[in-house]
Order: structure tokens, then sequence, then C-alpha cells
């Protein structure tokens, strides 16, 4: 349930990034986590794919700022 604009987003980003086997993964975890946790279940999904993109970005980026620097 988004109450504002910028947590659709969020919620859009994050579901958006649970396809396949991750996806998959994710939506096996999402259900008992949210049962030990105060969190619901879209709450989990939306954190853990929000944590898969901004590990996507860093896997991604990280060869690049790195070659940027050593650059002459």
């Amino acid at each position: 349930m988004a109450t504002s604009n910028s947590q659709g987003v969020a919620v859009r980003l994050g579901d958006s990034a649970l396809t396949g086997v991750r996806g998959a993964a994710v939506r096996a975890v999402a259900h008992p986590v949210a049962k030990r946790t105060r969190w619901t279940e879209e709450q989990v999904r939306t954190v853990l794919g929000l944590l898969l993109v901004a590990y996507s970005l860093y896997r991604v980026l990280r060869p690049v700022v790195r070659a940027a620097r050593e650059r002459p």
C-alpha cells in the first residue's frame, strides 16, 4: 500500500527487479520473513528488490569508475 507517489515508485522499482530465479527466490522468502517481522510481504519484496537493483548498479558502475580513474 503506497501512501505517496515516491513510495509507489520505490515499490514498482523493487518489484520490477524480481524476475526470473531471483524473483522466485525473493517471493519464496518474503512470506516467512513477513510472518516473523512487522513488515508486510509487499514491503519485504520491495526492500529485497531494491537491494538487488542497488547491487546490480554497483556491479555495473564499479568497473566504469575504476576504468575512468586509471585512464591517463
